[in-house]
Formats: structure tokens, C-alpha cells, sequence
């Protein structure tokens, strides 16, 4: 049994980002697919060859083209030498007249996400005769999630600054994309008593501007804010390099809405500083104000998740947990009215100590019962949030918390050093703790 040598190869390449949009295909000025053609047999000086293209998923979309593709050039082929199309060669056959199995609808929207193949195959002009396999390139084609809006967030309280200063930050979550650039968009938002998302698509844009930076600085050069205004903010994202705009984000690569209030009736906490205590621990504090509660926010540099945050009424919090030699971003909000907003402090830094074979989690012995000594006997008589008390040697960190007076009842864990520091949840109800964060009667349970 003998293989049949076709005198043709072929291979194609599709250059990311792939977009869903097959008419992005036809009209696109810079290149986004390659077919490399070799005529084997160098017997044959030169032939006229004409191709077929297949687009095919995994969910049974099949498309090809029709026999007769109007507009497309002839393709003559030496022997022995490589002819190069792209896609400014291959327009017509990406062209909605010429395609069959495709409906104009499907053809200027979007496709569905998957797994495509992109197929061509080679036949002689003059005897219609296959002279190549049918060869493909398999692509994962998906849409890209649009930018997340980070700072200021929703429903946020800034403080008027002369001069004016307010800083945008988000993060991209774009996987196949480059030249990426970003249209900043904001907007006062009149009517207070519509939603804010309403609100904003249907005002005029007060500033926008196009960058490619995942930050902007609103300075004094640009449009002044009036202080007590409602003002809403957005970001889009999208390619320019010649391809559709909005053909590989979804969404059309807008992000989500935000708005804040610019007032000039709450100041933010001032001289707010942050100090190690230890590999795992940092001391945030500031200065008292006429604040009715503060709230800290941290996470670490650099990262996508939300806001770590913990609530008190004093000017220090202390933040248990962390990792050592990593770099954390923090910011403190005070709230001058009860259930209403925060406005929040610039955004620092602080970077935890680096652990030592010295430091206190070594010093750990598993199995060997510790010897504490408890004498304060005066009740504690408040304990808030992101506090933590410790239970024989393990310091418990609290998650929920009710009572008062020295007698406490809520939820928390714990940190086993000598496991790989593994936390575990626990509870208690009516313990009693003193003055020195420490459990003198009352039982910590591991939770079920």
C-alpha cells in the first residue's frame, strides 16, 4: 500500500490576538494570518493554484468557502521556491459573498469562544485537481476580560486637595492581547436620585483621554472638580493595531462603573504610619480626627485580590498574618458620618521583615505543654476587629466578635507554625479576656 506524495504543502499561522469577528479578517491592514505555499515538485517549472479555506470549531460551526471566490488574485507557484500570502492576499476569501455556512448576523458579531481550525487547501487552476492535504492550524480563540477598576473605588469619599489630586489605578486581565490601550472616562453625575450607572451613560464626558498606562494622575491642569459633586468613571480597553476595536474584549472592553464623592465636609486621616512588629505583624496607626470609625485596607503589591479590611473607632490596628519579606499596599479611611462613606488616605507602602532562623516561629516544639502564667485578672472592655487574643500560645485572630466588659463571644483562627503555618477556624463563646489580650477563663474550639 503506497502513500500518495501531493506536490504541494502548505501551512498556515494565525498572529494573536485572534479575533472572534470574521469580517476584523477582511479589512485588517496589518497582518494577522500567513499560508506558506511550496511547490515539491521541481519538475514542474510554474502552476496556477487556487485555495479553499475551512473554519471549523468544536460546537459544529463549519465554514468554507464557495468554488468561485470573486476577487482573489492568481497564485503562481515555482518549483522549489516558498510563496508567502498574508492576510492583505487572503481578503477575499474572508469576505462574507464568498463564504458559505455563515449568516451575515454571525459574520459581523462576535463567534463563540473555543477551539478553532483554520484549513486550507491547494488545487490546480487549470484541472480543478487537489494538489496539497488539507492543512490546519488549531487556535484557542477567546474573548479578554475587560480592566478592573481599583482606586478610587465604588461609592468613595475623596477629600477636596488644593492643588487638585486624585489618582485612577486598574489592573489589565487581558491573556492574548498587546498594544493595549486604555480611554479614561469621566463624568459628573447630575441626578442623585438615579442610579449611578444610568446616571453616567447618559452624561457628557467632563475628561477623557487615551493612555497606555493602567494609571492617571488627575492634576490641577486638569479640569477642576467642584467639591460636594457626584462623579462617576470608567476605562476601555481595546487594540489599535488594526483590527476591530472591540473584537477581542468582552463587554466591548468597557469596565465596570465607578463613582465617588469629591467633598470638602471629611478630611482623610492624617500622618498615617506603618511599623513592624515582627516577621508576620505590622502596626498601622494615625491621628485621631473627628471621625465617627476608621477602616484599614491592605493586600499585597502588585496583586488582584480585593481589599483586606478591618474596622476600629481607635488610631492604631495591628495586622497579623503576613507574609515575611513581602511588600504590602495600605491606605486608612475615616467615616464622619455613621453608615456613610470613607475617605481614605493616599495609598503606601510597607514591607515585612525577612525570617530569620531566630525568629519566634522556630522556637515552636510540638507535643511539649507550655508553661503560662496568667496574674491580670481586670477584663478587657472592648475588643474590635482585626485584634487578636492569644489562648495558651496561639494567638487567635478574630473574624467575628460581640460582648464587652471582659466577656467575649465570635469566630477567628489560628496559625500552626510548626504545620507550614496552616490556619485553623475556630470559635468561642463567653470567654474572658484581660487587659493584656489574653483568654483567662473559657474554652477556644476548633470549628467543625
Amino acid at each position: 500500500m503506497y502513500t500518495q506524495i501531493l506536490p504541494v504543502q502548505s501551512t498556515a499561522q494565525l498572529i494573536p490576538p485572534y479575533s472572534l469577528k470574521l469580517s476584523d479578517y477582511s479589512t485588517a491592514t496589518l497582518d494577522r494570518i500567513f499560508l506558506n505555499i511550496l511547490l515539491i515538485d521541481i519538475v514542474e517549472p510554474t502552476i496556477q493554484v487556487r485555495l479553499k479555506m475551512y473554519i471549523e470549531n468544536t460546537a459544529g460551526l463549519s465554514i468554507q468557502n464557495k468554488n468561485l471566490v470573486v476577487g482573489a488574485s492568481p497564485i503562481i507557484l515555482e518549483g522549489g521556491i516558498p510563496t508567502r500570502l498574508t492576510n492583505l492576499d487572503l481578503r477575499p476569501y474572508f469576505e462574507l459573498n464568498n463564504l458559505q455556512g455563515i449568516t451575515p448576523q454571525q459574520y459581523n458579531t462576535t463567534l463563540p469562544e473555543g477551539l478553532y481550525r483554520f484549513c486550507f487547501e491547494v488545487y490546480d487552476n487549470i484541472s480543478g485537481k487537489k494538489i496539497s492535504k488539507k492543512d490546519c492550524t488549531t487556535v484557542y480563540m477567546v474573548l479578554n476580560d475587560p480592566p478592573l477598576l481599583n482606586l478610587p473605588s465604588r461609592d468613595e469619599q475623596i477629600a477636596v486637595k488644593n492643588p487638585q489630586n486624585i489618582f485612577f489605578t486598574w489592573t489589565p486581565r487581558h491573556l492574548n492581547a498587546t498594544n493595549v490601550e486604555y480611554e479614561f472616562t469621566l463624568k459628573e453625575l447630575w441626578d442623585t436620585n438615579t442610579d449611578p450607572q444610568t446616571d453616567f451613560l447618559k452624561s457628557p464626558p467632563l475628561y477623557q483621554t487615551t493612555i497606555r498606562a493602567t494609571a492617571l494622575l488627575y492634576g490641577p491642569a486638569e479640569t477642576q472638580l467642584l467639591p460636594n459633586k457626584t462623579y462617576g468613571w470608567r476605562v476601555k480597553a481595546y487594540v489599535d493595531d488594526g483590527i476591530s476595536k472591540t473584537s477581542v474584549f468582552k463587554n466591548d472592553g468597557y469596565s465596570e462603573i465607578y463613582h465617588f464623592v469629591y467633598t470638602d465636609t471629611c478630611e482623610e486621616p492624617k500622618y498615617v504610619l506603618a511599623e513592624s512588629e515582627g516577621v508576620t505583624k505590622e502596626n498601622i496607626t494615625w491621628q485621631v480626627s473627628d471621625h465617627k470609625q476608621y477602616q484599614v485596607e491592605y493586600r499585597k503589591k502588585g496583586s488582584q485580590n480585593e481589599w483586606f479590611k478591618g474596622n476600629t473607632t481607635r488610631n492604631t490596628v495591628t495586622i497579623y498574618d503576613l507574609e515575611p519579606g513581602t511588600t504590602y499596599e495600605y491606605r486608612v479611611g475615616g467615616q464622619c458620618m455613621s453608615k456613610g462613606s470613607y475617605v481614605y488616605s493616599t495609598t503606601s507602602n510597607f514591607t515585612t521583615t525577612i525570617a530569620t532562623t531566630d525568629d519566634e516561629t522556630s522556637n515552636y516544639n510540638c507535643g511539649i505543654q507550655p508553661d503560662i502564667k496568667i496574674t491580670n485578672q481586670e477584663p478587657l472592655a472592648s475588643l474590635d476587629l482585626g485584634k487578636s487574643f492569644t489562648a495558651g500560645d496561639f494567638d487567635v485572630t478574630l473574624q467575628e466578635i460581640s460582648g464587652g466588659n471582659g466577656v467575649f463571644s465570635g469566630k477567628g483562627y489560628i496559625t500552626v507554625p510548626y504545620i507550614r503555618g496552616a490556619k485553623i477556624i475556630v470559635d468561642f463563646s463567653n470567654v474572658k479576656i484581660n487587659t493584656e489580650y489574653q483568654l483567662i477563663e473559657g474554652v477556644v474550639y476548633t470549628s467543625k
